[in-house]
């Protein structure tokens, strides 16, 4: 998450999760008004990401792409790891502003730590099975 305010936006970035890793990331924008803390629904949000080695991607941020219909959000599909800079442009009306901030992107998981979950289920269901027939016996002896 990353909080700016630039006048007069109070402008607020989530992610959906950390650290982020290569692949597509959701990017939502909160944007409100700094004097009220009101949240501007017909604002004009762009995303700017700028790779360390020079890749660009340039997005844009809808409401109609967000599940909360308080953010503007743009799916994003980020294509290496390393630090990337990115820049939020927000244009509501005559008024514009712009954050910064540093975006980390970690290195993609092994595939066996992706799924360890799924992995785990088949032998804690066999072992869970044993004890309870273990159990059983006992109870009958």
């Amino acid at each position: 998450m990353c909080q700016r305010i630039s006048a007069p936006f109070d402008i607020t970035l989530f992610v959906n999760e950390m650290p982020l890793r290569p692949g597509p990331a959701d990017l939502s924008v909160l944007v409100e008004r700094t004097n009220e803390h009101s949240a501007i629904l017909d604002a004009q949000v762009f995303i700017e990401l700028e790779h360390e080695d020079g890749t660009i991607i340039h997005a844009e941020a809808t409401r109609s792409q967000a599940r909360n219909k308080l953010l503007y959000c743009s799916l994003i599909n980020l294509p290496l790891p390393g630090q990337w800079k990115m820049r939020v442009h927000v244009r509501h009306g005559n008024n514009a502003a712009e954050i910064l901030s540093d975006l980390m992107v970690a290195p993609p998981q092994p595939v066996l730590v992706s799924y360890w979950k799924f992995l785990a289920i088949p032998p804690v269901t066999i072992i869970f099975f044993i004890i309870n027939q273990w159990l059983r016996r006992r109870r009958f002896n």
